[in-house]
């Protein structure tokens, strides 16, 4: 009886959800906001949900000994759709397009390798070459692939979500819990699956229900503190929004934070000339200023457009040309020495990058000019 009632209540919601997301997909398409792909695959994810345990109830009503028959892939069918929903939710939070789409062909790559493993090792280790082979093998890759792809999209999402966290801690923090959590509860309702012991895989699917729900009234609702994480892409596009400006705001104030590390690092070299020596580096210089080297690199590529070296460089170089002004007769290694470079080759190539030329084409077209050697 409660097998019968865990399966009336997940094919009710389950199809009911489908419903309601289609018709709001319909409106928002009359109002030319067309649904993009993974609200598609959304939709399609709880139409098949709420198929599956409807249909579980007709086949355990006429007595069909199919369920029995298939008992894990059964199993893994509704593990992967159990997981499809979030991860196409989660999957709207990444923006980039070209990472999107990695995504989706490292599945689609990964899927087929390993359907042809499987069905390889499963003939290897039947007589029978059935139907029932094929399709374990394409239920079995089916949960692997989505339970890959969540913790693809998970690890994804903590770098993509870093600025957002920022200004909204807790709503961010609770995004990736819950997308990080389902992907471990999945991963494990899967290993016991495959040592036929199937009650985490039942308090999986009965604990998924709640969690769909909250994001389908996210989605419905469009309540945006409930699940901050899935609106960040569409409300930053909205300019002069609440979390456009926020956004603006803490973009501002990182910018303010990296162009004052850049003035006090120049400011730095110009008095101290710490460039002139060979052996310095980010550390020294980090420590100098009073930062760190994450924010002396950033800072440099924001504002300079050069990491470290090139940056360091560009002030031997200048001090160089100073340096040969003053005394037309120094010598090319004797520039070396003065301006920190290690050799001559780093000379050559510092002079070759930042003004065009070796340091011996750009002496002889100094007024005074002398023969130099190396």
């Amino acid at each position: 009886m409660a097998n019968f009632v865990l399966n009336l209540a997940a094919g009710v919601i389950y199809s009911t959800a489908a419903v309601l997301l289609f018709i709001k997909a319909r409106m928002k398409a009359a109002l030319y906001s067309f649904p993009t792909n993974p609200v598609k695959v959304l939709i399609g994810a709880f139409a098949a949900l709420g198929t599956i345990y409807l249909l579980r109830i007709i086949l355990a009503y006429v007595g069909f000994e199919i369920l029995s028959e298939t008992l894990r892939e059964d199993y893994f069918l509704r593990i992967s759709l159990t997981c499809l929903p979030v991860c196409c939710i989660a999957f709207t939070s990444i923006s980039s397009k070209i990472r999107r789409m990695l995504l989706v062909r490292t599945q689609l790559l990964g899927f087929s390798v390993l359907f042809v493993l499987f069905t390889l090792i499963s003939l290897w280790h039947s007589d029978q070459r059935t139907m029932h082979i094929l399709f374990s093998g394409i239920l079995h890759t089916l949960c692997i692939s989505f339970l890959s792809m969540g913790f693809m999209i998970f690890f994804a999402l903590k770098k993509i979500l870093t600025v957002p966290k920022k200004i909204r801690p807790r709503e961010i923090n609770s995004y990736k819990y819950l997308i990080g959590s389902l992907a471990v509860f999945s991963l494990v309702s899967y290993l016991c699956v495959m040592f036929d012991y199937f009650l985490p895989a039942r308090l999986f699917f009965i604990s998924s229900i709640p969690l769909h729900i909250l994001f389908l009234d996210t989605i419905i609702m469009k309540d945006t503190e409930l699940l901050y994480g899935g609106k960040w892409v569409e409300d930053t596009q909205i300019v002069d929004s609440k979390v456009w400006m926020e956004l603006e705001e803490a973009n501002n104030k990182v910018n303010s934070l990296y162009k004052e590390i850049y003035e006090r690092i120049k400011k730095y070299l110009e008095v101290e000339k710490s460039y002139r020596y060979s052996s310095i580096t980010r550390e020294e210089l980090a420590a100098a200023i009073g930062t760190n080297v994450t924010y002396i690199t950033r800072a440099l590529n924001e504002y300079a457009g050069m990491n470290f070296k090139q940056f360091i460089n560009s002030y031997r170089v200048k001090h160089a040309q100073e340096y040969y002004k003053s005394h037309p007769d120094a010598r090319l290694i004797e520039l070396c020495n003065e301006c920190g470079f290690q050799s001559l080759t780093a000379l050559n190539l510092a002079f070759r990058t930042n003004l065009g030329m070796t340091p011996g084409e750009w002496c002889r077209m100094q007024p005074g000019h002398k023969q130099i050697r190396g």
